[in-house]
């Protein structure tokens, strides 16, 4: 990655009001070149062809190197502006728009999964189908970021083999399906039950926020809803399986 410093964009072009400066693959402007630019009112052109605005930015040290394309996985890259990041392989945004600050809040989201999946049932009493269950709550919410980033369709996602219609039953009338009744928050539920509804309510905090900033894709949205019933149904299988009764045929 080489950056480029204020004395190496004078060189390579004359900087006159409103021209444009075209960055070649593996170049970065550094703070100082990049305020430069935008005090002569130049575009930057980023490999590609992608055009977008000089942003005012303040003194600091040049980012780190960072991968030419964004991944499917959520990371810490650096656009050429301080202050921006790549929304895909050729675009620059801040860093507040509204579709970086979801893959932040499903960056988070994640990192609880996992942070319950070290937790949950420490002892490993329980039927495997409920640690299973977690890992497919991981997938979920890589499939909803990979999506994301990507522009493709949220994929078909279970939950310990049952597909989104059934989880919306087995949520809605846990009784007819689990034999057992809803559940609200409490500390007689125990540790793994308080693990799963923490989760539960992190994710439904991600939905409202995914509404809140003006999202639209539906596919997202309906995956984000299905997602905090998912976790539900977790819930009350975990309540099923530590009262000693038979979750083996859970999968409608």
């Amino acid at each position: 990655m080489i950056f480029l410093t204020e004395e190496d964009v004078r060189q390579r072009c004359e900087l006159g009001q409103g021209g444009e400066f075209r960055l070649q693959a593996g170049e970065r402007l550094t703070p100082a070149a990049t305020e430069l630019l935008r005090s002569r009112n130049c575009r930057v052109i980023l490999p590609g062809q992608c055009t977008v605005e000089a942003a005012p930015v303040e003194e600091a040290k040049p980012a780190a190197p960072a991968a030419e394309a964004a991944p499917a996985a959520p990371a810490a890259e650096q656009a050429s502006f301080p202050d921006g990041t790549y929304l895909d392989a050729n675009t620059v945004v801040s860093k507040s728009h509204p579709r970086i600050f979801l893959r932040g809040k499903l960056d988070t989201l994640i990192s609880s999964t996992v942070l319950v999946q070290t937790g949950f049932d420490g002892n490993n009493k329980l039927p495997a189908v409920l640690r299973n269950g977690l890992s497919d709550i991981n997938v979920w919410l890589w499939q909803i970021l990979q999506a994301e980033v990507s522009g493709e369709a949220v994929p078909a996602q279970s939950l310990c083999g049952m597909n989104a219609e059934a989880i919306r039953l087995v949520s809605h009338d846990p009784m007819k399906y689990l034999g057992q009744g809803h559940i609200v928050p409490d500390v007689a539920l125990g540790p793994n039950v308080a693990l799963l509804n923490w989760l539960r309510a992190q994710a439904r905090e991600v939905e409202v926020a995914y509404v809140q900033v003006g999202m639209e894709r539906e596919d997202i949205l309906a995956s984000l809803n299905r997602l905090s019933s998912a976790i539900y149904v977790l819930m009350l299988l975990t309540v099923v399986a530590e009262s000693g009764r038979d979750i083996s045929k859970v999968g409608l």
